[in-house]
């Protein structure tokens, strides 16, 4: 395969003095063996485009252009020094003959943060970065470290670009749960966990637009630290409130005692200190529903962390994700009482 390296990007964060440039023709084009093809509406979203140097914009678009047929959607972008670009798209990575160098990671991670990359420090610290629309980025590099806590990066090797998708109404099968038990008189918590990427962030984005929906909205509380799960819940009649950048404990807190929540959700718990907090934070009667990354409910509750929030019982059962193949999901629901008699004989 021959390459094509990107030429130096030039350009600067257009402002009032300094107006954008006009676009570096692109170069390259996806590799003609690709076996999956994008969907014929497949566009890379303006928030990430209007941010993207544009030699880098033009020729990913280019590349998607070239592509664009069939019913698949593009899930990621992934950026690596050195190496050839790749997409994920449907669970598949697709390698393209574009090639950037470390100079060119720099710039990019620039240019995503707006110029500024102080303001982005400290989540590139924690190995990520997240725009307008929902995108989050995830960086990779050589870390400047003291007392074991990661000051910031001495150089990019990597950038993984994750494009958000809209909730497309999923999750139908978790709404009736929370609805019924709340119905019930016994508010049911679930912990939803699967493999990265199944898709665990989308399936939460249904569910909250499905709780929060009329003609029978419940007072929904959407706890989104990182400013992506918030994606596509605009919609003006939904019952929705949404925390967004707090520590996911002080969220639930807040949800539970000053917004009168019906339900609150959150995504990716696990730290073990978060955990704690969220026992604290979390009171009776209100259904917290979250995410985790897990293979299997055993795996799940081998972590510290989620054991002690199944220990604390925030979880009346564990629902496992995998994809059904047609863009919904298939479940494995275990109880409470089951994953503590499966602890119980390990």
């Amino acid at each position: 395969m021959g390459q094509a390296v990107l030429p130096r990007f030039a350009w600067s964060v257009p402002t009032a003095s300094h107006p954008q440039p006009p676009s570096v023709p692109a170069v390259g084009a996806m590799r003609p063996a690709a076996r999956t093809v994008l969907h014929s509406s497949a566009s890379l979203p303006p928030a990430l485009t209007d941010r993207l140097p544009p030699a880098l914009a033009t020729a990913l678009s280019d590349a998607l252009t070239a592509r664009a047929t069939g019913q698949s959607e593009i899930e990621e972008i992934r950026l690596r020094a050195g190496r050839y670009v790749t997409l994920t798209v449907d669970g598949e990575n697709l390698t393209t003959d574009l090639r950037l160098d470390g100079d060119d990671l720099s710039d990019v991670l620039s240019a995503l943060c707006g110029g500024s990359l102080y303001a982005y420090s400290q989540d590139i610290a924690q190995g990520f970065l997240t725009l307008p629309g929902g995108i989050r980025v995830g960086v990779a590099g050589r870390a400047a470290c003291e007392e074991g806590r990661v000051l910031g990066l001495r150089s990019v090797t990597g950038l993984c670009i994750r494009l958000p998708h809209p909730h497309r109404s999923v999750g139908d099968r978790i709404v009736r749960l929370v609805r019924d038990s709340l119905a019930a008189g016994s508010p049911r918590g679930l912990l939803l966990y699967g493999a990265p990427g199944v898709g665990k962030t989308t399936l939460l984005r249904g569910v909250a637009v499905g709780l929060a929906s009329p003609p029978t909205p419940l007072r929904t509380v959407l706890v989104d630290s990182r400013a992506e799960l918030c994606y596509g819940t605009d919609d003006p009649g939904l019952c929705l409130d949404v925390l967004v950048g707090y520590p996911r404990a002080l969220g639930v807190e807040i949800a539970t005692r000053t917004l009168s929540a019906q339900v609150i959700l959150c995504d990716e718990i696990g730290d073990c200190t978060e955990a704690m907090a969220l026992v604290e934070a979390h009171h009776g009667g209100v259904p917290l529903v979250a995410s985790a990354h897990a293979a299997d409910c055993a795996e799940l509750l081998h972590r510290t962390g989620l054991r002690l929030l199944h220990e604390a019982r925030l979880f009346s059962a564990y629902v496992g994700l995998t994809r059904d193949g047609a863009g919904g999901f298939r479940y494995r629901i275990t109880q409470w009482d089951v994953a503590e008699a499966e602890i119980a004989g390990h």
